[in-house]
């Protein structure tokens, strides 16, 4: 190992502070230190950096001398995080790294900055120089991915020539606990869209009620339609493409050291729907597409009663899909479900957001030797530092640009998770176990040697 060995806590304390909020208009400074403080590191490693503009927000893009004879690695990461606009709810401040009983706490610590800064320090303590790592490496951080990875699609064609390699490398998915590693081999894809239904020009007096279709009641009878008694979603042609687990995968799952019950409670769940009773909650999550209302507004909000008919009422949902199914496709049946729904008496109009399709990673059908290999060596090494041999789980989240590195380059992604349930990504007091930290660097030691 390298005598001049990285200060990881000193590296993150630094990065935390940056405050890359890549929803924020009014943080492109955040963003812009942020970028700075990752390139600094980089070009220390004598890696040719630079930030390349293709969306909102640059993305980074490093690569050490390329050599024929080598295999290529590329590693993903994101330096954008969610806003803490629930800062009155956290222990410490959102941007100031914080240690308490063994565990980090900041924006950012565990979804992505503390998981592929581990990967960053696993390489500085092989070596102060990436010329003398026997593999090629680049490297591709992004600043967009809290936001859909909106320019990274332009980036990908942008930089086709120089982005080529045997597999990718992402830490940016999560685990059981430290003890059973999941490596995810499918993410879902997603669709989403706001739903506004108008009625009156205006907002009127309750008392014109029975006589003018309110559209809260409009919308929430659309919203009721989506899905049948049973919970499955109820737009025609929907399940059309779906395409069902294989015996393997459903392995992968049972070998889960928790049912659903034990599930039901971390989540805070008193009793799971599941729409098919073929597939447990834990199934279901990975293998089914979905149809989910995420917030819905319309009228007076205030404290006490104003009786009025709104002239308007949203909604924001977001599809799941899973392999096989196509976004576009999604989309184009949403289209027409919904205006078949809309009732004469108000108006309807949708707006689609950001769109991915699924990822699958055919683990037993590997061909490229390089990346079977590397899967023999997270085998090993997973086993080695935490204990357990690997659990390969389809999840249900989704990670665009790993969707397009497969699309567009043809490139897999080997997804290792480093956080938990218990990091509490997305919400107040985010933090990550140091322990976990130290593992995950240990790992990527050994990983990067055995390449």
């Amino acid at each position: 190992m390298n005598e001049n060995t990285m200060n990881l806590k000193s590296f993150l304390s630094d990065y935390i502070s940056c405050k890359s909020v890549s929803s924020d208009s009014n943080l492109e400074s955040g963003m812009a230190d942020a970028r700075r403080h990752v390139i600094k590191f980089l070009e220390k490693l004598q890696l040719d950096v630079r930030e390349v503009k293709s969306g909102r927000h640059a993305a980074i893009f490093a690569k050490s001398e390329q050599k024929s004879d080598r295999p290529t690695v590329l590693v993903y990461g994101h330096y954008d995080v969610q806003p803490a606009d629930d800062a009155e709810l956290w222990d410490s401040d959102p941007f100031v790294l914080s240690e308490r009983n063994g565990r980090l706490y900041a924006r950012g610590i565990s979804d992505n900055k503390g998981c592929h800064s581990v990967i960053l320090a696993a390489i500085h303590d092989l070596t102060a120089g990436a010329k003398n790592l026997p593999i090629n490496l680049k490297f591709v951080l992004e600043g967009e991915e809290e936001i859909g990875s909106c320019g990274m699609e332009k980036f990908l064609f942008q930089m086709k020539d120089e982005l080529s390699a045997d597999f990718a490398l992402v830490a940016d998915t999560w685990s059981l606990d430290e003890k059973n590693i999941v490596i995810t081999t499918a993410l879902r894809g997603i669709v989403g869209l706001e739903l506004e239904v108008c009625g009156p020009e205006r907002d009127l007096h309750s008392g014109y009620g029975g006589c003018v279709l309110n559209p809260i009641q409009a919308l929430t009878d659309i919203c009721s339609a989506l899905h049948d008694r049973d919970g499955r979603v109820n737009v025609p042609g929907f399940y059309d493409d779906v395409a069902m687990p294989s015996d393997w995968d459903r392995e992968q799952v049972a070998r889960l050291p928790m049912g659903d019950e034990a599930l039901g409670r971390i989540l805070g769940v008193k009793r799971f729907k599941v729409p098919d009773p073929e597939f447990s909650a834990a199934e279901t999550m990975r293998f089914l597409p979905t149809l989910e209302f995420n917030g819905i507004t319309g009228g007076f909000q205030g404290e006490g009663i104003k009786t009025v008919i709104p002239r308007r009422a949203s909604v924001k949902i977001t599809c799941r899909l899973v392999h096989n199914q196509r976004a576009e496709k999604i989309q184009a049946l949403l289209e027409k479900t919904l205006a078949n729904l809309c009732p004469a008496e108000v108006s309807l109009s949708t707006k689609f957001d950001h769109s991915a399709n699924p990822y699958l990673f055919d683990v037993k059908n590997v061909t490229n030797k390089t990346l079977k290999n590397a899967i023999k060596l997270v085998n090993d090494g997973v086993k080695t530092v935490f204990g357990n041999v690997p659990i390969f789980l389809r999840e249900g989240g989704s990670i665009g640009l790993v969707t397009m590195l497969k699309e567009i380059l043809g490139i897999d992604s080997l997804l290792i998770g480093l956080s938990t349930s218990e990091d509490n990504c997305h919400g107040p007091n985010e933090s990550i176990a140091i322990s976990m930290l130290e593992k995950g660097r240990e790992f990527f030691r050994l990983f990067f040697s055995g390449l």
